[in-house]
């Protein structure tokens, strides 16, 4: 790292800030250093507080996803995981775009849009039962289970393969963990999503549709992409599709259950929907902290920044950036922002998948309003902030009055 920051300190006399205590609560963290300066340092790399700064570090073209650094600290070689072809984590540049042209043809508004019909029938479903209940697991009886049928449905997969798609994408995000002791867990769920990968691949060369398999099978016949891209890129977008979608439908939940006059208003204007899943996710993000690395020496808001120093985005401080999002305490679902919460990233490595998140999310929301007229806790609403996998919410029981 160069000698001196941005506005012209020693980089040593920027804020300090203990990384265990980092991990353990990034927003008490970024409240401490804010008042002071956008990044600190760390024992685990350089830690980016503000908004700003986050927005800078996502755009930055020199700072690369840090998941290419943490894989082979627990052990794991990227190209063993996801097989040998690209995938949109991992590339940069032209190979990047090349990938990317492919995938997108599915993720238009149109097509997000024809399956919000299904996910209202889904979630109709899925609650119903509940309903006559009078309450239960929210998390067992409906998050969990949304996210894996939208996904088959999206690659042209019978849904009952849902389940099978969240269990492993559940154990494959704790790659991002960092932690060798569950090498071995990510490593044979690794296994088990390129055993499923090559059944559907299987399955769209004997029956193609109008779906994303089908386009990116398309793809290889015309010369764009190899059958690896296909194998690595349908991994990824599996590994990645179900269980972060699940987990922000239940903290949305836990949090409307928290804020019963929030609740109240989404059940009186169901059109608030969108505007809800933005301030839940704001609020409570998925993604707390989000590690990229600089493959080469390169500048981040005119702060130098080593060959291989990480860069800690504390995602949850910048949801809380007063700069940002006036009185950041406040959980208010009529709230507009100026500027976008950063859970789906934005700049190259924007998700693909975040309108398809949102349309999930979003529909979830209004189907549960349009028939619930009350909800309750049923037992303690617990977020957990530190679980290894980002903001988790493992258990959600509740009552529900109907309309």
């Amino acid at each position: 790292m160069a000698d001196r920051s941005a506005d012209g300190r020693d980089v040593h006399e920027l804020p300090h800030v203990d990384a265990g205590r980092l991990f353990e609560d990034p927003l008490a963290v970024a409240e401490e250093v804010r008042p002071r300066s956008w990044v600190a340092r760390s024992d685990v790399g350089l830690v980016v507080v503000t908004h700003a700064g986050c927005e800078a570090t996502l755009q930055n073209p020199g700072l690369w996803p840090g998941i290419h650094k943490l894989l082979p600290e627990m052990g794991l070689d990227p190209g063993q995981l996801a097989g040998p072809g690209g995938n949109l984590l991992s590339s940069e540049g032209p190979e990047h775009v090349r990938l990317r042209r492919v995938v997108s043809r599915w993720f238009t508004p149109t097509r997000v849009d024809e399956l919000s019909a299904r996910v209202h029938d889904l979630v109709d479903r899925l609650i119903a039962p509940m309903t006559a209940a009078g309450g239960g697991d929210f998390m067992t009886d409906v998050a969990r289970r949304v996210p894996g049928p939208v996904f088959c449905w999206l690659i042209g997969a019978d849904p009952s393969r849902g389940d099978r798609v969240y269990a492993l994408s559940e154990v494959l995000l704790k790659a991002f963990t960092a932690d060798p002791a569950l090498a071995d867990s990510v490593r044979e769920a690794g296994v088990a999503m390129r055993d499923l990968v090559d059944e559907l691949i299987a399955e769209k060369r004997r029956d193609p549709g109008d779906d994303l398999m089908s386009i990116m099978i398309g793809g290889v016949d015309a010369g764009e992409i190899t059958i690896d891209d296909v194998r690595s890129l349908s991994f990824e977008m599996l590994s990645a599709s179900t269980d972060n979608t699940a987990q922000s439908a239940g903290a949305a939940m836990a949090l409307l259950l928290r804020h019963p006059d929030q609740w109240r208003a989404l059940v009186d204007d169901r059109g608030l929907a969108s505007r809800a899943v933005e301030e839940c996710a704001r609020v409570e993000p998925r993604v707390r902290l989000l590690p990229v690395f600089a493959p080469a020496d390169t500048t981040l808001l005119g702060l130098d920044v080593a060959t291989d120093e990480m860069v800690w985005m504390d995602i949850v401080g910048a949801h809380y950036d007063p700069e940002v999002y006036p009185d950041p305490y406040r959980f208010d679902v009529t709230r507009q922002h100026a500027r976008p919460q950063l859970n789906f990233g934005i700049g190259r490595h924007y998700c693909l998948g975040a309108a398809l998140a949102r349309m999930e999310l979003r529909t979830l929301l209004e189907t549960v309003a349009e028939r619930w007229l009350e909800i309750r806790p049923a037992g303690e609403v617990v977020i957990d902030p530190a679980s290894p996998t980002g903001a988790a919410v493992p258990a959600l029981p509740m009552s529900c009055v109907p309309r």
